[in-house]
């Protein structure tokens, strides 16, 4: 069975380091903090799910959005810490996104939803 690729987005390198190092058994992990590098991987096929670690912003909403436009089957996953000046944001990009997960994750509870994300896309 071909492994699936994920790719992660944060702005925080060892962010990505982490979860490059627990998720790369499983699956093939490319790790970014470059959104442009997510747009170019998503609309290219080469990304089987996304974790993106940043706040709902009018920026990210309008790449989710892209990221539907090229590739609509390709789950979305969102992490950041939670607080009330984004719930607006957040109620708006719940419609591209699969899953929300906010900080401290588990790292378990996010790997255990990986392989549902993966068999529905």
């Amino acid at each position: 069975m071909k492994m699936k690729n994920i790719v992660i987005y944060s702005p925080d390198f060892s962010l990505c380091y982490s979860l490059l190092m627990y998720l790369q058994t499983q699956y093939k992990v490319v790790a970014t903090t470059d959104m442009d590098v997510v747009s170019s991987l998503v609309c290219n096929g080469s990304a089987d799910l996304v974790i993106m670690d940043t706040e709902p912003d009018s920026d990210v909403l309008s790449k989710c959005e892209q990221f539907k436009k090229c590739k609509s089957e390709v789950p979305l996953i969102l992490t950041y810490v939670f607080n009330n000046r984004i719930k607006e944001p957040e109620g708006k990009i719940k419609k591209f996104v699969n899953e929300i997960f906010y900080k401290p994750f588990d790292l378990n509870e996010i790997s255990s939803k990986i392989p549902a994300l993966l068999t529905s896309s």
